[in-house]
């Protein structure tokens, strides 16, 4: 079966039960048309026989059985090149695949995300279900259930894979695997939830009008940035290089989780700052976009993978950083510690950046565990004014912030750096009390950039600031002792740090 439905805007191609390999095949012919000129913005939509596939993100693929178990039951297992990990399709499951270009619609990737998202919890609500989102865990949810899942690609600014949403589908392969890598995530459908059977009809045309109803108008309403903060979408072959070198030794990067404007400028330089030590966070700061929950143990294959990143993109300065990590003894400090090691092994003396949690509670004990990484640049945001801290870093203590400053730069005697955002609501004086509180402490560098909404989760922006302002605490900053000073809209934690 194979029916075609055109817009002014898209073509939506119904196949049918269609094998995944050829699904994929399809996609790759599409893709190619798209970014020729050949076709217009076209999503396929489809069920699969039963497939598991594997994503880029190596720890995240876990199988609980034996592969070769999957072949004796029917099911295929097909490596690919989307995000994530490990999930499945099998029939009763409706999967979209848009091949859309992203730039002709003006569209950031964590906007294309959000737009797959919509989409399903728009299909979940005409089907009867209320369906959410969760910070920094791409997918749908019925409370805590997981039912939507999102892997996606990116060639040339044109889409790959998409969205799978578990409608009538048999559940039991999700026991064959991890989903998503995640320990203990439960997984449902529309007919569990229900309690009643589904028709498969129905559905596929309720997602085909949800899909229409997204993509059908053209180019999606967005508030307009200030002149200033907009930049174009990130492309170049050494961005793309970059990317492909991430994706392929599935590291994590800050540069994704926090949607930093920067990415392109900095992927096209061969730089990324490293997010270790997995993307799920014990701390629910409301800037942030990355997710809070119970993470995974520290993987112990990730200082490699991370030396191997360093070696092919031929680093000479390396940025790492990591979610909060308030479950393990040390604050994850040891992770730190071992991928210093392993890069200097492998790439002699680099230069290395750790921009790290507050460690708290084993403030102490982390400093001793970093030591043998020495010599590094030893970073710390305060992220914000004090007074903000209840509403925008729950869970974090300015004071306790300051003393880590304080210890790492009497302990080590390293240049130390910290990072504020503007935009939360300070004010002026709120904020030279901060740097005067950093130079206090003996912190050498500063960034000081505007703080962007990442996700729709996280607090609004109550101020656009301008940059000639920027440039007023630039020059402030140089005037009270800091040795390198980088303040723009743009500016991040991390953001030129080999240039100090």
């Amino acid at each position: 079966m194979c029916s075609t439905v055109i817009t002014d805007q898209v073509r939506i191609m119904d196949v049918g039960l269609m094998p995944y390999r050829q699904a994929l095949d399809l996609q790759l012919q599409l893709h190619a048309q798209r970014l020729s000129g050949r076709c217009p913005d076209t999503v396929v939509v489809c069920e699969h026989p039963s497939v598991v596939t594997l994503g880029v993100k190596g720890p995240a693929n876990r199988l609980t059985v034996a592969p070769g178990l999957l072949a004796t039951r029917g099911i295929d297992l097909v490596q690919t090149d989307r995000g994530g990990g490990v999930t499945a399709h099998n029939p009763g499951q409706l999967v979209f695949y848009p091949i859309i270009d992203l730039r002709a619609r003006g569209l950031a990737v964590s906007d294309y995300i959000r737009q797959l998202e919509t989409i399903g919890i728009v299909l979940l609500a005409r089907l009867g279900l209320k369906a959410q989102t969760r910070k920094g865990l791409p997918g749908v949810w019925i409370g805590d259930r997981k039912i939507g899942f999102i892997g996606v690609r990116i060639r040339h600014g044109v889409t790959l894979h998409g969205m799978a949403i578990n409608i009538a589908n048999d559940l039991g392969i999700f026991d064959l695997f991890v989903p998503c890598g995640i320990d203990g995530l439960q997984v449902t459908s529309v007919q569990r939830e229900l309690g009643r059977n589904i028709q498969m009809g129905q559905a596929r045309d309720l997602l085909m009008q949800a899909i229409e109803q997204a993509w059908a108008d053209g180019r999606p309403a967005r508030k307009r940035l200030p002149e200033w903060l907009r930049r174009p979408a990130p492309t170049g072959r050494l961005y793309e290089r970059t990317e492909q070198v991430l994706v392929d030794l599935g590291l994590e990067t800050v540069c994704m989780h926090a949607n930093c404007p920067n990415r392109g400028q900095c992927w096209a330089r061969g730089t990324a700052t490293i997010l270790i030590l997995g993307p799920i966070c014990t701390r629910r700061c409301r800037f942030c976009s990355v997710a809070t929950g119970r993470p995974s143990q520290p993987d112990p294959t990730e200082p490699m993978r991370v030396a191997e990143m360093a070696a092919r993109l031929g680093l000479r300065y390396l940025v790492i950083t990591s979610v909060d990590r308030d479950d393990l003894p040390d604050g994850g400090a040891s992770q730190f510690r071992d991928c210093v090691v392993e890069v200097r092994k492998r790439m002699g003396p680099i230069n290395v950046e750790l921009l790290v949690p507050d460690f708290k509670g084993c403030q102490e004990r982390a400093l001793e565990v970093l030591r043998p990484a020495l010599p590094f640049v030893f970073a710390h945001n305060l992220e914000t004014v004090p007074e903000l801290y209840p509403k925008v870093r729950p869970g974090a203590d300015y004071k306790g912030s300051l003393a880590l400053l304080r210890m790492a730069k009497e302990g080590f005697g390293v240049q130390t750096k910290s990072s504020i955002m503007l935009g939360l609501g300070e004010t002026d004086s709120q904020v030279e009390r901060v740097l005067m509180d950093l130079r206090a402490v003996g912190c050498d560098r500063l960034t000081i950039g505007q703080y962007l909404r990442p996700s729709k989760e996280s607090l609004e922006v109550v101020e656009y600031v301008r940059p000639e302002v920027f440039e007023a605490w630039r020059v402030r900053g140089l005037s009270m002792g800091f040795s390198w000073v980088l303040s723009g809209p743009f500016a991040r934690s991390s953001y030129m740090a080999d240039s100090a």
